[in-house]
């Protein structure tokens, strides 16, 4: 038997068939590309290069291998083409379409993606940013169009943020500029505002001062005092406009040398600068009085330099006067100053007028509407009051009872407007011809009463026959009617205390029995009431029946 040798003896182990490797395109560039990154950078021709060439080895390997596995043979014929030139053919193709492929893999795409990043970027769009394919030249191109992309991200926002910055800033300036001018405004309507209520106070503690005053010589010195007080002027006239309307006379002054003398003037409506206030109803400022022409330096009797205020004072439309500010400085009044004078004229046109009606009212309340003498109720006041003060002193006390003769035939003759005019004008000779003392009223119709304080009997007779002269001389006016008319005469009766009566009321009945006995005795004349002996004589006389006799 024959000796097996080591190599009989080894068991022979069945050979199994190799595994073919699956060689995929995809996961082969897959693969190759993992291990490119991993790998050195390399440059995109070299990695197409590279590519290319694994996979032509690749491909000549596997070739062979399947040749030498089938026993064909490169000489071979197969369908009439050499199996060596139908391998060929098949590198060839295989070799284009990798280098084809790869190189729309590692350039043309990246190359597309970052155009499309670039476009969006030159619209504006900085935030986008291009995917990173690799470190080759596009990968490195890629990341620096990125960081490029970032910095001007980075720079437009800081751009934005700077420009929000100042806009943010300029906002502000102008938001305090703007509350500055508030502020300004603000503090200069407060000061205005300070300044109204200080004028409206001033106005209103003036109105209460001047309102309050009825009387006209009262309110002159109490306007007076405001005016030194409390508006500080040195120097002011005030004008009121008298009852016929064409003159101004001056009723209250302060500040001028001679106040008396100025108090006496007068000045009519339109002439001077106080003429022209009062004309127009304006205020008239002159700056400098001596370069104004129609400034009169108070008709030339006083001359004042300086600066020169006249405010007309004005009710309802009514020119009722004027005022007169001085100052010795040239322009010296301000707008303000202007404008609250001019309302301190308007609350003293209120009160002047208040004091005029008031004085009007009172006027009427004592005196007669036609005569302007005072009525008999006044005269009665009056004759109370001089009777206790003839009691009090041991004063004698005389009273006139007169009365025209024949008036109602002089009214039927020529009618009772023109006796109405004769009796105005009786009533002014009967005023103008007494003592200021002395009373004067209309008793009734054509009657007239004078009380005289301080005089006796004898007294009373030397006024009632100087009265009954001068009216008996007197040239009264003519009738509208025309033709001569008869002489107006007056008769007088007289009685008179202690002489003639012990009471009050009796003073008035004996005068108007003595006037009847002027009557008797033929009228024209004075009679006296015959002096008391004996009181229970004056009982006597009250219960005498005064007679009916014609005027």
């Amino acid at each position: 038997m024959k000796k097996e040798t080591s190599r009989t003896k080894r068991k022979r182990v069945p050979r199994r068939p190799a595994r073919r490797a699956s060689f995929s395109t995809p996961a082969l560039m897959k693969a190759i590309k993992k291990t490119l990154k991993r790998t050195v950078p390399l440059s995109i021709p070299i990695k197409v290069v590279l590519l290319t060439g694994a996979v032509y080895i690749s491909t000549l390997v596997i070739t062979n291998v399947v040749l030498s596995l089938l026993g064909i043979s490169l000489s071979s014929i197969f369908l009439g083409v050499q199996v060596r030139v139908i391998i060929w053919g098949v590198h060839i193709f295989l070799i284009a379409a990798v280098a084809t492929i790869s190189t729309n893999l590692f350039l043309d795409r990246p190359l597309d993606a970052l155009n499309r990043v670039m476009s969006r970027a030159e619209k504006g769009d900085f935030l986008i940013r291009v995917p990173e394919s690799g470190d080759d030249e596009l990968g490195v191109l890629t990341k620096n169009f990125n960081h490029m992309l970032a910095h001007i991200t980075n720079l437009t926002a800081t751009k934005i943020q700077a420009e929000q910055d100042l806009l943010f800033a300029q906002r502000e300036l102008r938001l305090k500029g703007q509350l500055a001018e508030q502020s300004k405004t603000i503090k200069e309507n407060n000061k205005m505002l300070e300044a109204l209520v200080k004028d409206l106070q001033l106005l209103y503690e003036i109105g209460q001062n001047v309102n309050s005053t009825i009387d006209l010589d009262e309110l002159y010195c109490e306007i007076t005092k405001i005016f030194q007080d409390r508006l500080k002027l040195d120097k002011f006239a005030i004008m009121v406009k008298e009852e016929a309307g064409e003159f101004m006379q001056v009723k209250a002054a302060y500040g001028f040398e001679e106040t008396d003398h100025i108090l006496d003037m007068t000045f009519r409506i339109g002439e001077g600068v106080t003429g022209e206030a009062a004309s127009l109803g304006e205020t008239v400022y002159v700056k400098d009085t001596t370069r104004e022409d129609r400034f009169l330096h108070y008709k030339g009797e006083r001359v004042i330099e300086g600066s020169f205020l006249s405010t007309p004072l004005i009710y309802k439309k009514d020119i009722l006067g004027v005022i007169n500010f001085h100052r010795p400085k040239v322009d010296s009044f301000s707008d303000e100053e202007i404008r609250l004078l001019t309302l301190v004229a308007s609350q003293i046109a209120l009160a002047v007028e208040n004091a005029k009606l008031y004085t009007k009212a009172r006027e009427l309340s004592v005196k007669d509407d036609l005569t302007g003498l005072y009525n008999r109720r006044h005269f009665q006041t009056v004759l109370q009051v001089e009777w206790k003060r003839a009691i009090r002193f041991h004063r004698s006390l005389s009273l006139l009872m007169i009365d025209v003769d024949f008036f109602k035939k002089y009214n039927d003759t020529f009618g009772h407007l023109h006796g109405d005019k004769v009796l105005k004008e009786l009533s002014n000779v009967l005023r103008r011809n007494i003592r200021e003392i002395d009373t004067v009223a209309r008793f009734g119709g054509e009657e007239f009463i004078i009380l005289l304080p301080d005089t006796d009997k004898r007294g009373a007779i030397a006024v009632g026959e100087k009265l009954r002269k001068i009216v008996e001389t007197h040239r009264f006016a003519e009738p509208a009617s025309g033709g001569a008319a008869p002489q107006i005469t007056v008769s007088v009766g007289i009685a008179a205390y202690p002489d003639d009566v012990r009471e009050m009321d009796d003073l008035i009945d004996h005068a108007d029995i003595a006037l009847y006995d002027a009557k008797d005795a033929g009228r024209n004349r004075v009679v006296c009431y015959p002096q008391l002996t004996l009181p229970t004589s004056l009982d006597a006389v009250r219960s005498m029946k005064r007679p009916n006799m014609v005027s």
